[in-house]
C-alpha cells in the first residue's frame, strides 16, 4: 500500500466518522434547543399565571377596603420579577385600579394598550382565563389575563382583571445563552472524539494494513506470499491468513479454470443442441395448431353445408303447401260470405220453410255456423301467415345463397335464431322454462356474413341456454337470457347475450376459446363451438369476440363488429 493509498483511506475514514459525528451533534444541538426553549416558554407561561393568581388573590381583600395604596405596592412587588413587563389590575368598567410604572388613577386600560381591548372585554364577561402572544410597542410579549369578582364591583355580569405582561425577547435570550452553552461543550466533546479516533485508525487500521501491503508487493509471486508478523489479532489477520491460502491454491484454481472452460464449451454443445430440439417442438406445435384449424374449419363447413340443405329443403316443402293454402283461404273466404248471403237470401224469400229444413237448421246450429265459419277462416289464415313466417326465418337463418359480405340487420338475425331455438326456451314438464329480456338499440345496417354471425348467435343462445337447463343450481327459480344492442362511437356495434347460470371460474374462461375444449359430458359437446364462433368474429368480421363471467353470478358473452368492413374477401 503506497503513502497516497494510506493517506486516501485514512481520509476516507476519518471524513466518514466525521459526518457521522456532525450529524449525531447537529441532532443533538437541534433537540436540545427544542428542549430549551419548550421549558423555558412553560416556564413563561406558568410565571404568568402564578403573577395573575397572587395578584388577584393578594388584592382582592384589599380592593373590598379600598387601600389603593398597598394595592399599588403589591402590584409594583410583582413587577420586579424577571422578564415581567407589567402587571395592572383593571376594574369591570375598564378603569386602571392599579398599574406597575404609573401613578394611581390611571387612565382606562383600553385606551393604554388599545390591542387588548377585544381580549379583555372577552374575558370579563365570560369570567374565562386568557393567555396569548401579541405585540406591545414592537416587542413580543405573552399577555395573562385573570377575571376576579368583588363585592366592591357591585356588578354580576362583569368581573374584575388581573393582568401580567411578560417579555417573551428576554426567554428567547436566555434560550440562546443556554444554547451557546451547549454548542460549545459539545464541540469540544467532538473534536476530542475525533483526534482520539484518528490516532486509534492509525495505529489499529493504517499501520498493519500498511505491513501487509508491503508484504504483498515484496512477494515475487502470489504463492510465494509470506505472512508478515506483528498483525492484530482482527479482521486485517484473517485477511493475511486468506491471501496466504489463496496463494497455495492457486495451482488448483488453474486446473479448476481448465475444467470450467471445458464445461462451459460442453454445455454451450447442449444448449445449441436444445434450441434445435426447442424449434423442432415449436414447429410441431404449430404444425398441430394448423392442422387443428384446419379440422375445424372442414366440420364447420360440412356442419353448415348440412344444414344449410336441410333447412332450404323444409323451407322449400313446407312453403309450397302453405303458399298454396294460403292463396287459397282469400277464394274460400269469398265463397262462404257469398253462401252465408245466399242462404240470407233464402231465409228472406222463403220464411216459412218445411219441417225438415227446420230441423237441419237446428242440428247445424245454422246461426252459431255463420257467425263462426268467418272466425274460423280468419284463424286459418293468421296460422298460414304465421308458418310462412317461420319458413322465411329458416331461410333467413340458413342464408345459404350469401357467399359475400351483405347489408342486413342484425336484429333479424337474432330474432331468427330465437325463433330457431323457441322449442327449448319454452316451459316443459320439468323446466320452468326461460324468459328472453331484449333491450335493442336503434342499429345501423351491418355488413357482414349473415349465415356465419347467426351460427354465432346459435352457439352463444345454445350454451347460455345448456347453463340455464342445469338442476343442480336450486338457486335459479327464474331462468333469464338478456340481449343487448348497442351502437358504439368507432361506427361498430356490440351485441351482449347474457345469462343467470352458473358462471365460470377464470380457469375455464382462460381455455373457453381452445379448439376441442368443453366442460359437458362426452358425447353432448365437441369444443368447437365457441373457438368457431370466435374465429368468424375476429379473422372474418376483423371483430371482438370476449367473456365475463363469475361463479354463481352467470356469464355474458359480448360480440363487437364494425359496420363497415375494411375489405371484402371471402375467408
Amino acid at each position: 500500500m503506497s503513502q497516497s493509498s494510506k493517506n486516501h483511506l485514512s481520509h476516507q475514514l476519518l471524513i466518514g466518522f466525521g459526518i457521522s459525528l456532525a450529524t449525531v451533534g447537529l441532532t443533538t444541538l437541534g433537540f436540545n434547543y427544542f428542549l430549551i426553549q419548550s421549558k423555558l416558554e412553560i416556564e413563561l407561561e406558568q410565571r404568568a399565571q402564578s403573577i395573575t393568581q397572587g395578584v388577584g388573590f393578594s388584592t382582592e381583600g384589599l380592593i373590598e377596603l379600598g387601600n389603593t395604596s398597598i394595592i399599588k405596592r403589591v402590584v409594583q412587588n410583582y413587577a420586579t420579577l424577571p422578564t415581567v413587563v407589567e402587571v395592572a389590575i383593571v376594574s369591570p368598567d375598564g378603569q386602571t385600579l392599579a398599574r406597575s410604572g404609573a401613578e394611581l388613577q390611571s387612565p382606562p386600560y383600553n385606551s393604554i394598550h388599545p390591542e387588548l381591548a377585544q381580549s379583555l372585554k372577552q374575558a370579563s364577561e365570560t369570567g374565562l382565563d386568557m393567555s396569548f402572544r401579541t405585540t406591545i410597542g414592537a416587542k413580543p410579549v405573552l399577555v395573562q389575563i385573570l377575571p376576579f369578582s368583588s363585592t366592591l364591583f357591585a356588578q354580576t355580569n362583569r368581573r374584575g382583571l388581573a393582568i401580567a405582561i411578560l417579555d417573551v425577547k428576554e426567554l428567547q435570550q436566555q434560550a440562546w445563552q443556554s444554547f451557546s452553552t451547549s454548542t460549545v461543550t459539545l464541540l469540544i466533546g467532538m473534536s476530542a472524539i475525533l483526534v482520539l479516533m484518528t490516532m486509534m485508525i492509525q495505529r489499529f487500521v493504517l499501520h498493519p494494513l500498511q505491513t501487509l501491503n508491503k508484504a504483498v508487493t515484496d512477494s515475487q509471486s502470489i504463492d510465494h506470499f509470506v505472512m508478515p508478523s506483528g498483525l492484530p489479532n482482527n479482521e486485517i489477520k484473517f485477511l493475511a491468513q486468506t491471501i496466504q491460502a489463496a496463494a497455495t491454491r492457486v495451482e488448483a484454481y488453474q486446473q479448476l479454470e481448465q475444467e470450467v472452460a471445458q464445461r462451459q464449451q460442453a454445455e454451450t454443445a447442449l444448449l445449441e443442441s436444445e434450441a434445435q430440439l426447442r424449434q423442432q417442438a415449436q414447429d410441431l406445435e404449430k404444425a398441430i395448431q394448423d392442422l387443428q384449424q384446419a379440422q375445424m374449419r372442414i366440420i364447420q363447413t360440412e356442419k353448415m353445408s348440412s344444414l344449410g340443405q336441410l333447412v332450404a329443403g323444409v323451407a322449400h316443402e313446407i312453403n309450397n303447401p302453405v303458399s298454396f293454402i294460403h292463396g287459397n283461404l282469400t277464394y274460400v273466404d269469398s265463397y262462404t260470405q257469398d253462401l252465408l248471403q245466399l242462404i240470407d237470401l233464402y231465409q228472406q224469400q222463403y220464411p216459412h220453410s218445411t219441417v225438415t229444413i227446420e230441423t237441419a237448421v237446428e242440428d247445424i246450429d245454422l246461426e252459431f255456423l255463420k257467425q263462426d265459419l268467418p272466425k274460423l277462416l280468419s284463424s286459418m289464415q293468421v296460422g298460414t301467415e304465421r308458418i310462412r313466417g317461420i319458413v322465411q326465418s329458416l331461410r333467413n337463418f340458413s342464408r345459404l345463397d350469401e357467399a359475400e359480405f351483405k347489408t342486413v340487420d342484425v336484429h333479424e338475425g337474432l330474432e331468427s335464431t330465437l325463433l330457431i331455438l323457441q322449442s327449448r326456451l319454452s316451459a316443459k314438464p320439468d323446466f320452468s322454462g326461460i324468459e328472453v329480456i331484449k333491450d335493442y338499440s336503434p342499429l345501423p345496417l351491418v355488413e357482414c356474413y349473415p349465415g356465419q354471425l347467426n351460427q354465432v348467435f346459435m352457439n352463444i343462445l345454445s350454451n347460455a341456454i345448456d347453463a340455464l337447463e342445469d338442476r343442480k343450481l336450486p338457486h335459479k327459480t327464474n331462468p333469464t337470457i338478456c340481449i343487448v344492442t348497442q351502437a358504439l362511437a368507432d361506427k361498430a356495434i356490440s351485441i351482449h347475450i347474457s345469462d343467470n347460470g352458473s358462471g365460470m371460474d377464470e380457469t375455464v374462461q382462460a381455455k373457453l376459446f381452445d379448439p376441442f375444449f368443453t366442460t359437458k359430458p362426452v358425447g353432448k359437446g365437441t369444443g368447437l363451438g365457441l373457438s368457431i364462433s370466435y374465429q368468424i368474429v375476429a379473422s372474418n368480421h376483423n371483430g371482438k369476440l370476449y367473456c365475463q363471467s363469475a361463479l354463481e353470478q352467470g356469464s355474458e358473452f359480448v360480440i363487437e363488429i364494425p359496420v363497415h368492413q375494411p375489405c371484402r374477401h371471402r375467408p
